[in-house]
């Protein structure tokens, strides 16, 4: 008897602990604010006054993000419908501007260097008034003028390459690179062969130019050499023949 009202004493002792336990723990909830996550039910029965500012906190979050959202579609409507008219400009178009304009530079210089026969053309006016005829003549590169060696000799005495070789190499190139980035055939090509002779110009012949013309020059080439031809050229059509 005495054994079993000893175990009955501890059990009855250990019962009474845990109870204690759950009402201290009971205690200690009712005092600490309740984690963000809780359902509202719960943050209401436990801390009314925490329940109000995080409902008033909320309200004014919602109502920030609501202006935010409403200046960002305005602002993003604005840009999308922008980027959306500048997209209508295909880049093949944009190619072939570049490409003819740096083909003129480099093809009218290179004309004043070679001689050979002359072929002119003489386009008239197919619409009357609206469309002005003019003439188109090119030099065939027979051979380099005189005066060009001359120039490279007195002129650009400080080339990398003999003058002559140089005089030749640049004549040439002046035509033929221009005639291919026209054409858009190998145009990465000739455009980093015309990359080369305008650092080449910039470095030895014209080191003032840089921001004047050269840099100008610069970023055009290096587009063409980075993008290409784009559609309209014969580089395309080379492509799309090989798919096949």
């Amino acid at each position: 008897m005495t054994i079993m009202g000893a175990s009955a004493h501890r059990l009855g002792d250990k019962v009474s602990g845990e109870v204690a336990m759950a009402r201290l723990a009971d205690r200690l909830m009712a005092i600490a604010p309740p984690p963000l996550d809780l359902p509202a039910a719960s943050i209401v029965r436990h801390s009314p006054a925490v329940a109000a500012g995080l409902a008033t906190s909320r309200a004014i979050s919602a109502r920030a993000a609501e202006r935010a959202r409403r200046s960002r579609s305005v602002i993003g409507l604005t840009v999308d419908s922008f980027v959306s008219a500048c997209s209508f400009l295909p880049y093949a178009l944009v190619a072939l501007g570049l490409r003819l304009v740096m083909a003129r530079v480099f093809f009218l210089d290179g004309q004043t260097r070679i001689s050979g026969p002359r072929f002119s053309w003489n386009v008239q006016d197919l619409w009357t008034g609206l469309w002005p005829g003019f003439d188109v003549s090119v030099v065939l590169p027979l051979q380099v003028k005189a005066e060009t060696f001359a120039a490279f000799l007195t002129k650009y005495p400080a080339l990398p390459v003999p003058p002559l070789l140089a005089a030749y190499l640049v004549s040439y190139a002046e035509f033929i690179l221009p005639v291919m980035l026209l054409l858009g055939l190998g145009t990465r090509f000739a455009a980093l062969g015309l990359l080369i002779i305008t650092a080449t110009i910039q470095i030895y012949v014209l080191p003032g130019a840089l921001w004047s013309v050269h840099v100008y020059w610069a970023a055009i080439l290096l587009v063409l050499v980075s993008l290409g031809a784009g559609q309209i050229s014969a580089d395309h059509m080379i492509r799309l023949i090989a798919r096949r």
